[in-house]
C-alpha cells in the first residue's frame, strides 16, 4: 500500500472522516468484475480452534509487507477472557497507534482502501472480498451487518488506539472469499500467500532462499527455506498445484523421478511422496496454470516438441498433451498470465537472444508467436512471475556479466517495459524456476 502524502494527526480521524472513506491510496487491486460477497454476518465464537486461518494470514501478511511491523497477535488461548474471534484463528491486531501522526495516517489509508465504493458501484468493496466481518479502531466500530450505519461508538475495555482489530467471516478466514479465488491466477508464485509473487532461489552452498515480492517491484531480504538442493535437482518450478493460494516447490531429478514440497501457509514447505517418474526426457519445464482453473501444470520440451501436464492438485498431473513442435530453437521458456485473464501465457528465447511470446487460449493451445524483445543472450535463466501485483506478469532474470538482477515490467499484452535492476551479488545463485 502506498503511503499517503498528507500525514493526518491522530485527532483527524474523527467519526465523520471514517464514515466517508475514500480510497486515497492503495495497493495494486486486481480487476474484480460486478458480482461481489454479499456483506459477513455476525457469527461469533462457538467453538475454540486457535490455529490462524489463511484468509488472515494473507491479510496479515499484506499489511506487515507493506507496513513491516509484526502483528500484535491473532489467536488467544481457549481459557483466557471471553468470547472472541482470537479463539477460532479468525481474527487480527495489527498495529495502529493513533498518537502517532504517521501510523494514524496508515491507519486512515488502509480504512479508506477496504471501505471504498469499486467502479461498479459496490460499497465497501474490499472489506466485502476480504469477509471483514467488523473492524474495531480508535474508539470506533465498523460491522458489515450494520454497513448503512456506518462507524459507530465503541466502548469496549480496549479503546483499540494502538491497533485495528479485524475479525473475518468463517468464509473470509478460510480464503473462500473474492478476493483470493478472483484473483488466485495473479499470485500464482506468491509464496506467502499475499499480492505479489515471490522469488525463490538456491544459494551457491545449495540452500534454498525466499525472496518476498513487494508492491514497489523490488525484493525484500531473503530467509532460508531449507538446505539439501544439489545440483541432481536439474529443473526447478514453483507455482500453486492445489488452488490454496499459496505456491508449491516441483523439482526433477537427474533420475527422472518428480518431487513435489507442499506449502504449509505457515512458512514452511513438507516433502511429500514423488509425483511420478520419467521426467528426465523433458530437456526443459515451466510451471504455469495453462487452463486457469486455478492448479498449475507444467509445460515441458521434450527435444523439439512441447507438452501439457495438466494438473490434478498437490503435486500430480494427468497424461501429457502434445502442444507443438519446433521448440528445439527455444532452450529457456517460462510462463505466467501476462493480462490477467487467468490463463497462462508463455515468453521464451532464442540462441540470437531474441524473447518471444506466445498467448495462451485457456485450453493448451497458444497463439502464434511473436517478438517482443531482443539482446537475452546476457541473461541466465528466466523467471515470469507478478511481482508487484498489477495482475500483469514480469520477467525476471541474472545479468551473468556483472550478477545483477534485474525486472521487466509486464504491460498486459506480452510486451515487456525497459528493464530495471532490483539486486546484486547473485553470483553462482539459480533462481527458480531453471
Amino acid at each position: 500500500m502506498k503511503r499517503i502524502l498528507v500525514a493526518l494527526s491522530a485527532a483527524v480521524l474523527s467519526l465523520a472522516a471514517l464514515q466517508a472513506p475514500s480510497a486515497v491510496a492503495a495497493p495494486p487491486t486486481p480487476a474484480f468484475g460486478a458480482a461481489i460477497d454479499r456483506y459477513a454476518t455476525y457469527v461469533g465464537q462457538t467453538t475454540c480452534d486457535p490455529d490462524a486461518k489463511p484468509g488472515v494470514n494473507g491479510f496479515r501478511d499484506l499489511l506487515k509487507a507493506e507496513y513491516g511491523r509484526a502483528d500484535l497477535g491473532m489467536v488467544r488461548a481457549c481459557g483466557t477472557g471471553g468470547q472472541s474471534e482470537h479463539k477460532e484463528g479468525r481474527a487480527l491486531d495489527y498495529p495502529f497507534n493513533a498518537a502517532n501522526s504517521t501510523q494514524a495516517a496508515q491507519a486512515q489509508d488502509i480504512i479508506n482502501w477496504l471501505l471504498a465504493t469499486d467502479q461498479h458501484g459496490n460499497a465497501h468493496a474490499l472489506a466485502r472480498r476480504f469477509g471483514i466481518m467488523y473492524m474495531i479502531w480508535n474508539h470506533k466500530i465498523w460491522k458489515a451487518y450494520e454497513a448503512s450505519q456506518g462507524w459507530q461508538s465503541y466502548s469496549g475495555a480496549s479503546p483499540h488506539t494502538d491497533h485495528i482489530h479485524f475479525s473475518f467471516s468463517w468464509a473470509g478466514a478460510r480464503k473462500q472469499t473474492t478476493w483470493w479465488t478472483a484473483a488466485r491466477s495473479l499470485s500464482a508464485e506468491s509464496v506467502n500467500g499475499d499480492r505479489y509473487d515471490d522469488l525463490l532461489a538456491v544459494s551457491p552452498d545449495n540452500v534454498m532462499r525466499l525472496y518476498p515480492g513487494t508492491s514497489a517491484g523490488t525484493f525484500g531480504g531473503s530467509s532460508e527455506i531449507g538446505p539439501g538442493w544439489s545440483a541432481s535437482f536439474n529443473r526447478i518450478g514453483v507455482g500453486d498445484t492445489n488452488a490454496d493460494g499459496f505456491a508449491d516447490i516441483l523439482a526433477t531429478d537427474t533420475d527422472g523421478s518428480l518431487h513435489y514440497w507442499h506449502n504449509s501457509g505457515r512458512g514452511t514447505f513438507t516433502k511429500l511422496a514423488n509425483g511420478g517418474s520419467g521426467w528426465q526426457t523433458l530437456e526443459w519445464f515451466a510451471v504455469m496454470d495453462v487452463n486457469g482453473d486455478n492448479r498449475a501444470d507444467v509445460v515441458g520440451r521434450d527435444g523439439g516438441r512441447l507438452y501439457w501436464y495438466p494438473g490434478e492438485g498437490s503435486g500430480k498431473f494427468s497424461s501429457r498433451i502434445f502442444i507443438g513442435e519446433g521448440w528445439a530453437t527455444y532452450p529457456r521458456f517460462a510462463g505466467g498470465d501476462a493480462d490477467g485473464d487467468g490463463d497462462g501465457d508463455l515468453w521464451a528465447t532464442n540462441a540470437a537472444g531474441e524473447l518471444w511470446f506466445w498467448e495462451g487460449n485457456g485450453n493448451g493451445t497458444f497463439s502464434s508467436g511473436r517478438e517482443v524483445g531482443a539482446g537475452w543472450s546476457g541473461f541466465t535463466g528466466l523467471n515470469v512471475l507478478d511481482v508487484n501485483g498489477d495482475a500483469k506478469a514480469d520477467i525476471v532474470a541474472v545479468r551473468a556479466s556483472d550478477a545483477t538482477l534485474w525486472r521487466w515490467s509486464g504491460e498486459g499484452d506480452g510486451t515487456l517495459a525497459t528493464a530495471v535492476q532490483v539486486g546484486s551479488g547473485w553470483s553462482g545463485y539459480r533462481p527458480a524456476a531453471y
